[in-house]
This record gives C-alpha cells, sequence and structure tokens, in this order.
C-alpha cells in the first residue's frame, strides 16, 4: 500500500500543471493533491483528488450538465477542479452561507446545496469558462488525464 505523501508526489506532474493553468488567473494561486476537491479562499489554494466515484459527484455532474449543456463533453475531474477554481475566482461574490450549509448537511438535498449561493457562482464561472473557453479547457483536461493514467498504470491493484 503506498502512503498519501507517495501517491501526491506521484501527481506532482498534474499538480504543476493545474497550477500553472491557476495561475494565469492569478500568480498567487497554488494547486496541491489532496483527499478531495475543495478550495481554500483565505490560502489561495485548491485541492483536488483523482477518484471521484460517490454519489456526490453523479449528483455535482448532473446539475452541472443541467445548468452547462457543454459540462457532458468533459470529465469529472475538469468540471470540479474549474468549480473550485470558480470558488477563488467570484471570492469577492461569496457571501456567509455556513447557516445554510449546516442545515443541510447529511439531508441527501444536492439541489438545495447546489444553489447555495457560493456553490451556484463558482459552478456558473466554470460553466462559463468551459463555454468561452472549450479549446483551452480541453488541452488542459487532456493533458491531466494522460499525465494521471500514465501515474495510475504504477498502481495496478490499487
Amino acid at each position: 500500500m503506498n502512503t498519501f505523501e507517495q501517491i501526491a508526489n506521484d501527481f506532482q506532474e498534474v499538480t504543476s500543471v493545474l497550477e500553472a493553468f491557476a495561475q494565469t488567473f492569478d500568480e498567487e494561486y497554488l494547486v496541491q493533491f489532496g483527499s478531495d476537491f475543495q478550495a481554500d479562499n483565505m490560502e489561495e489554494t485548491i485541492y483536488y483528488t483523482i477518484a471521484i466515484v460517490d454519489e456526490g459527484a453523479k449528483s455535482f455532474r448532473a446539475n452541472f450538465e443541467k445548468r452547462f449543456p457543454v459540462a457532458k463533453d468533459f470529465d469529472i475531474f475538469t468540471l470540479s477542479f474549474l468549480h473550485e477554481l470558480g470558488h477563488l475566482e467570484t471570492e469577492w461574490d461569496m457571501v456567509d452561507d455556513i447557516k445554510q450549509r449546516n442545515e443541510i448537511r447529511g439531508l441527501k438535498d444536492s439541489e438545495r446545496y447546489y444553489n447555495l449561493h457560493n456553490e451556484k457562482i463558482a459552478t456558473d464561472w466554470a460553466g462559463e469558462y468551459l463555454t468561452d473557453h472549450y479549446t483551452t479547457a480541453k488541452a488542459l483536461e487532456n493533458k491531466c488525464l494522460k499525465i494521471i493514467k500514465q501515474v495510475w498504470e504504477k498502481y495496478p491493484d490499487e
């Protein structure tokens, strides 16, 4: 079994590609391999992961595709990364939604979650980016997925 640090190190090339992309928006943005996709606005850091197979990912994709049909052309990895970048890019318009998040935590009400202001504007940003910069987004995706595939081949039993 490989440690998290070993796996993160193996994905350093993906991290570098994603960070270079994010820094085209703001040179302070950082990208790190993590256990989940998330954005830390205080640290201006996007965390990404590789294995995205849970029910949350399915409902995220369905919501994204319903609002932006172009999302059907992209891998969940790309949608998730751009959504998190959207959190950083829309920070100026974010609201304190802790109360609402706590109200729906643990509920299987994904529509309500995706309609939280901060989640909606991050997805809107990502969807508009895909629509307006399809070729660039597809090139980023192809580059990352190629590297990910090469790295996963090192872990046949994982």
